[in-house]
């Protein structure tokens, strides 16, 4: 997925789309990958936050994201109680979705990342807190906002205000956009990303891709 001759399959970045349409090899983006991917990359590149930030991320998925054989274990009616609850995963900090990540991002540095599998079929929140002290140059969250509606206002990913106390990660399930988000306070900031991890984390995002490449409808074949 970082390979330069492979285009990454993200067109909301700067640059991707005219790659896509030009490529012969298309990378489809990691699911966790692809919510951090959408939260930092434009603060990278306006200046918000440095390229050499310490970053942490948080991502819960549905368990449909492990494959048929972590479906078939949630699904088994005899399963283990361990089933039941969260589970984090990538301890050693070594996930495979770290790469892309960081380089597509411009990141210096890995994030401290922890993916955690529960149980729900499909769904996927992505959540990076900041310091306010983190911001460059007093930056502060009403400028990420005002980052991420210019930057996302194509209908696939889409800046969305949320005035609830709580938000399910399996939210968009079926769903093959993504919407972006702003949350806690000036001091303590939270960035998340809501989707489905089948859907803008999988193959929903490889349709789009494929729809970008064949210069037609960019909805086509997707459920936004």
């Amino acid at each position: 997925r970082t390979n330069d001759a492979w285009a990454y399959g993200f067109s909301e970045l700067d640059g991707r789309r005219e790659k896509i349409i030009s490529s012969k090899r298309v990378a489809n983006p990691g699911c966790h990958a692809s919510g951090f991917i959408a939260l930092i990359y434009p603060l990278i590149e306006k200046g918000i936050i440095s390229k050499d930030a310490l970053l942490t991320c948080h991502s819960i998925t549905g368990y449909s994201g492990g494959g048929k054989k972590m479906i078939a274990e949630y699904e088994d009616g005899n399963r283990i109680v361990e089933f039941d609850s969260p589970r984090q995963y990538g301890l050693t900090q070594n996930h495979k979705h770290l790469k892309e990540m960081k380089e597509i991002t411009g990141l210096e540095n890995y994030p401290v990342f922890c993916p955690i599998v529960a149980d729900f079929y499909s769904g996927m929140q992505v959540t990076v807190p900041l310091f306010r002290q983190q911001l460059n140059n007093g930056f502060t969250a009403d400028d990420i906002r005002k980052v991420y509606k210019e930057k996302y206002n194509n209908g696939i990913v889409k800046y969305q205000e949320i005035d609830v106390g709580l938000v399910a990660s399996n939210l968009l399930s079926g769903n093959d956009g993504m919407f972006i988000t702003v949350s806690g306070n000036d001091d303590r900031i939270l960035l998340m990303a809501e989707y489905d991890n089948l859907g803008k984390g999988a193959s929903g995002a490889a349709i789009e891709c494929l729809n970008v490449a064949l210069g037609i409808n960019v909805f086509e074949g997707l459920n936004i």
